[in-house]
């Protein structure tokens, strides 16, 4: 269709050529238009709006907007990036009001597509997908007079030339009330499912034209497993019998197949004033066999009468370059007007409806309309807008597209980037985009014209955009509570479940060439700038992703080992494809970026059980919830998937989502797998958006799928993935915007894997740790360098160096060192698939922290008698954090060998020391904890801590009543410069009330060991309850500290403190909201009136309530001021 040369014929305003919005003036009254036709401003609509006739000169009103239909998606079509001024017609005198009877009129184009198709010359529709209203902006006072309507150049009749005494009235029946796959544009109507046969009935409402053609377009989606087809009537006459296509009735096939089918007859034919189309869904046997209507289009030859109605007058025969004489019958005093151009239509003289003229433009539609003042069309006022002017803001490194719900977050997030990252930022709301760039129409192409002014303005300095809110298959809010926020680019093909897709991609196509992006593997469009998007649907939400941004970036908490982990989760069916691929990223990993751990987490090498219809893999779950608890840096997963799971087997689930408290180590989630990452449909949430959205846990981003994808394609995109996340080039690490551009630019598979989304900030930093840990020197006591044997007492040095490899002397924090006994070839066992072998590094055999000062450091630590004495290569893995800042940096070093043993005697047989404390260290035996509750272990032996897992050796383990063991080395560290003595944090969660014992057992490096036991009792979370609160120093002198915990963990609480003298006077009062289980306060002993308080007995009544569900207790314990 030869649409794009209509709109470079009638619109060439350039992107550079607006200096400001013509929407920067004041009072601006937006209004709607519902149907094609010329519109009038009278003075009953001044007073509607509340607007004084007599202070409003009807010259000095001008209206402003766009033509109709869809923007245009391609770059290279011009069209207007602001609302343009439309001629107007104004019926008044010169006396400067608006008095009754005067009116001024102008022209609204058709929302939808209704346009001359010159190559198949014939007229085309299509549906507007964005808005079913047009909008304009009145200026009540333009500065200087209204732009009037030009006249259009006719003459008398002309001798020879082409009369036209007819004109093709257009009809249209579209219902959009079904998407069948919650997915892409189309949107289908009546239902053929149990109605078989349906009428449509079109009331022509004027004299049909003689002996011309009728023209009518079916188009239907047919959903049939065997033969069928569509019989056509019109009028009782038959028109058509359309032989369907069948569909395959399988998961990822098509789902349903348009046909679109074109029949004419002729008017003779025809009588009355109703046309009635007649359609009939004919199926054969028991399978199913139903489609919807898409829509019907019709063009009905009519004679040119005036009937007191607006007529468009649109005509096939007249499109061509020639010489045309008019005759409209029944026109006097009549306004025609030629709306070719519908932002500039044009005055037609005429005798009593006759005029003519001559077309000389080709690929020009003609049009023309006739009107008179009584049949003029009212506008639909809106509303009054706020003066804006986006074109005249500050060129941005960062644009945050939301709503203003949600701007206040925006505005948070804002003021970090501009501190953190000296970013120039601009927060601007969809209202105003879709204002200045659609003329009030919530089309993704002005979104997209917006980025690319901003882009052009500045050659290139638009960097990142977020889009704060989410999207919805439902642009036009169809369904209920939907939450098209910032809408969303959805695919043209909705029907194929692996081909329809919804992306953000699009807003970041900014070459000239680019945009239409068309659905096929010829056509890539390349990404310019980082897009991300935060899909919530509250303020809260969007709060909870900032805050968690924020501390992602700044917490000094963040600052921890985690950051050294990346985690390989792979499905294990389709005869090990998805194991096979996440060994082949891990090797990949390994062989170039070395620095970091690899954790590798097949399913096929985890025992299954079998429950009902389906396999459950709980030791895979609990590795799942350890690694969160223990932390990652990039969590990839392959596999099959689906919105609320990963796999068949739900190793990944909602339900353990809403329970993670991960806050500070916060994992970026690559999923290469069906839908689990949809996030455009308002009737779910997916498990991508629980990770995203969840308050203070889950995820800080992903790299997911919002609709089914291909293996195939999910391994490219993958792995292009990697050959961009840590691709610095001597640079800072990497925003997830540039991560993600690079990713799909280099390794997108057609329509394949447009889906891939990022949720999240694009101008996040990774936290891929910035600098290198390098090991200058490693040696045992007998001086050797090469080999690190069992029992052997080692010491090791090193240097912080910059991402740019000079030595950074000023560096001052903590090493974390984590030593790797040899790689352990692990296999898959599932009976299903072939087996796998994998190699693992996984057995640690010293984990400990050394201070760093002025960028060296050193420690030593004694090898473990339990490790495996074979002699291969080990691998020591470093992270050091800063004692100031959050550069941090992290490094490997692997030029040596484990194994072999020690000769040397050593006379130690007493196992380490073991002290055991429930949620913090003033716990004491017997005493109260809550259903979730902390674990903390002090450990101390001369010669250090084991914490190998050697043979029947476990390290250190707990016993929980009579439950299995479980093992706590993973969370054993040293502390500080120190191989003899240090500590275990361990979460226990949904432990049942009542008594409990629990044993730990611990080993030293020699194998010596040691147990201690301990009972608590567990206040059921049920009831909230006060735990334990003390305060110290008690009598009080300066101050006094407040210390209490609480049975609730992750839950806000209201805590308040009241001081109270002997009299019952509340002296002073402290009161704050906490997710702390266990909290410490001070109280400097002044009260209201700032002074301390008099010396003598006070009581101190604590009070606590849950938000959540309202319930309350208070404590009451006494307090002795002294002088």
């Amino acid at each position: 269709m030869n649409y794009r040369l209509l709109f470079i014929f009638l619109l060439t305003i350039s992107i550079k050529t607006n200096a400001q919005s013509v929407l920067k003036k004041a009072g601006l009254v937006k209004i709607a238009t519902t149907q094609e036709g010329v519109y009038k401003i009278d003075r009953d609509f001044l007073t509607a709006i509340s607007l004084d006739p007599t202070k409003v000169n009807p010259n000095k009103i001008q209206i402003y907007g766009m033509p109709g239909g869809t923007i245009p998606q391609a770059n290279a079509i011009d069209y207007p990036i602001d609302p343009q001024p439309l001629s107007v017609q104004v019926e008044a005198n010169q006396n400067n009001t608006f008095d009754a009877g005067e009116l001024v009129f102008f022209y609204s184009d058709a929302i939808q597509n209704t346009r001359y198709d010159f190559d198949s010359e014939t007229y085309e529709y299509s549906n507007n997908l964005y808005a079913d209203s047009l909008y304009f902006f009145i200026d009540f006072n333009v500065d200087t007079q209204s732009k009037q309507l030009e006249t259009l150049a006719t003459s008398q009749l002309i001798n020879g030339a082409t009369t036209i005494d007819w004109f093709e009235r257009t009809f249209v029946h579209e219902l959009d009330e079904a998407n069948i796959e919650n997915s892409g544009r189309e949107w289908f109507g009546e239902s053929f499912a149990t109605t078989k046969t349906r009428d449509f009935t079109f009331n022509i409402s004027n004299e049909l034209a003689t002996n011309k053609p009728v023209h009518l377009r079916t188009t239907y989606m047919a959903q049939t497993y065997s033969a069928a087809s569509l019989k056509i009537s019109l009028n009782n006459f038959d028109l058509a019998d359309v032989q369907l296509p069948t569909i395959n009735n399988s998961a990822y096939g098509l789902k349903g197949s348009i046909v679109s089918e074109n029949s004419t007859i002729s008017t003779s034919l025809l009588a009355g004033n109703d046309i009635v189309v007649e359609l009939v869904h004919q199926g054969s046997g028991a399978d199913k066999s139903e489609g919807r209507l898409d829509n019907l289009f019709m063009t009905v030859p009519l004679k040119l009468k005036y009937n007191n109605e607006q007529i468009i007058l649109r005509n096939r025969e007249f499109q061509a370059i020639g010489s045309y004489n008019i005759s409209i019958e029944g026109v006097n005093s009549q306004y025609i007007w030629d709306v070719s151009h519908p932002i500039n239509a044009k005055s037609v003289d005429h005798v009593e409806g006759d005029f003519s003229f001559n077309k000389a433009a080709a690929n020009t539609e003609t049009k023309f309309i006739v009107f008179n003042e009584q049949n003029a069309f009212s506008p639909i006022f809106i509303e009054e807008i706020v003066s804006q002017d986006l074109k005249s803001n500050p060129n941005p490194d960062f644009l945050i597209i939301t709503t203003s719900i949600f701007k206040s977050a925006a505005e948070e997030l804002a003021r970090h980037r501009r501190a953190y990252n000296n970013f120039e930022v601009e927060i601007t709301t969809t209202e105003a985009i879709f204002n200045e760039f659609g003329s009030g129409r919530r089309d993704v192409s002005a979104m997209r014209n917006y980025i690319k002014y901003l882009y052009d303005k500045q050659g290139g300095q638009l960097k990142y955009v977020l889009m704060m809110g989410a999207g919805s298959y439902d642009y036009k809010d169809r369904i209920d509570n939907n939450t098209n926020f910032i809408p969303i680019y959805q695919s043209r093909n909705s029907l194929h479940p692996v081909f329809t897709y919804s992306s953000d991609d699009f807003f970041g196509f900014m070459e000239d060439h680019e945009g239409e992006w068309e659905e096929s593997s010829n056509n890539v469009d390349d990404i310019d700038i980082g897009i991300g998007r935060i899909p919530c649907t509250t303020l809260q939400e969007a709060q909870q992703v900032v805050k968690k941004i924020i501390d992602y970036e700044t917490k000094p908490n963040a600052l921890r080992k985690w950051r050294n982990e990346i985690y390989f989760i792979a499905d294990d069916g389709d005869d090990n494809a998805y194991q096979i691929d996440s060994e082949q990223l891990s090797k990949y990993v390994i062989d170039n970026y070395n620095f970091f751990n690899i954790n590798k987490l097949y399913l096929g090498a985890f025992e299954q059980e079998s429950f009902a219809s389906s396999e459950r893999s709980p030791k895979m779950i609990s590795a799942i919830d350890e690694m969160i608890e223990k932390g990652a840096l990039i969590v990839n997963y392959i596999g099959h998937g689906a919105e609320s799971s990963l796999t068949d087997e739900g190793i990944l689930t909602k339900s353990m989502i809403s329970k993670w408290n991960n806050v500070d180590r916060l994992p970026l989630f690559v999923t290469a797998t069906c839908e689990f990452g949809r996030h455009d449909n308002p009737r779910i949430v997916s498990g991508a958006q629980d990770l995203i959205l969840k308050k203070d846990a889950g995820a800080i981003g992903l790299l997911t799928t919002a609709r089914p994808v291909l293996a195939n394609s999910n391994y490219k995109l993958n792995e292009a993935f990697y050959n961009s996340v840590f691709d610095r080039e001597g640079k800072a690490p990497r925003k997830l915007g540039d991560i993600v551009r690079h990713t799909k630019n280099n390794g997108l598979d057609g329509v394949y894997n447009r889906n891939f989304i990022l949720l999240g900030d694009p101008a996040l930093t990774l936290a891929e740790p910035m600098h290198q840990a390098k090991i200058t020197n490693i040696v045992n006591e007998a001086g050797e360098t090469d080999t690190l044997k069992s029992m052997s007492k080692i010491s090791v040095s090193g240097e912080i160096f910059s991402y740019q490899n000079q030595k950074m002397s000023n560096f001052n924090g903590v090493l974390t060192a984590e030593l790797f006994d040899k790689a352990i070839e692990r296999r898959t066992f599932d009976p299903n698939t072939s087996p796998l072998a994998f190699d693992v590094f996984e057995s640690v055999l010293y984990r400990g922290q050394a201070s760093i000062s002025n960028g060296e450091f050193s420690f030593t630590f004694y090898m473990p008698k339990n490790m495996n004495y074979q002699v291969d290569a080990g691998k020591l893995s470093l992270y050091a954090r800063p004692n100031e800042g959050n550069e941090d940096a992290n490094g490997f070093y692997n030029d040596f060998y484990v194994g072999g043993s020690n000769s040397m005697d050593n006379n130690d047989d007493l196992g380490p020391d073991i002290s055991v404390f429930m949620d913090d260290y003033s716990f004491r035996n017997k005493d109260k904890v809550g259903s979730d509750a902390t674990l903390l272990l002090q450990l101390f032996d001369e010669h250090g801590i084991s914490i190998s897992e050697g043979g029947l050796d476990k390290g250190i383990i707990f016993t929980l009543d009579d439950n299995d063991p479980v093992e706590l080395n993973d969370y054993f560290y040293y502390d500080l410069d120190s191989y003899q003595q240090g500590e275990v944090f361990y979460n226990l969660k949904g432990l049942k009330g009542g008594w409990h014992d629990l044993k730990v057992q611990a080993k030293d490096v020699f194998n010596n060991s040691s147990e201690e036991t301990i009972e608590f009792f567990v206040v059921d979370n049920e009831k909230l309850e006060i735990l334990n609160f003390i305060m110290y120093p008690n009598p009080a002198k300066e101050f006094t500290n407040f210390k209490i915990s609480q049975n609730r963990r992750n839950e806000d609480i209201e805590v308040i403190y009241n001081i109270i003298d002997t009299y019952g006077k509340v002296v002073h009062e402290q009161s704050f909201l906490t997710s702390d289980q266990q909290r410490e306060d001070s109280w400097n002993l002044k009260g209201k009136e700032g002074v301390k308080v008099a010396p003598g007995l006070y009581f101190i009544r604590v009070f606590l309530r849950s938000v959540e569900d309202q319930s309350k207790t208070q404590q009451i314990k006494k307090l002795i001021v002294i002088n």
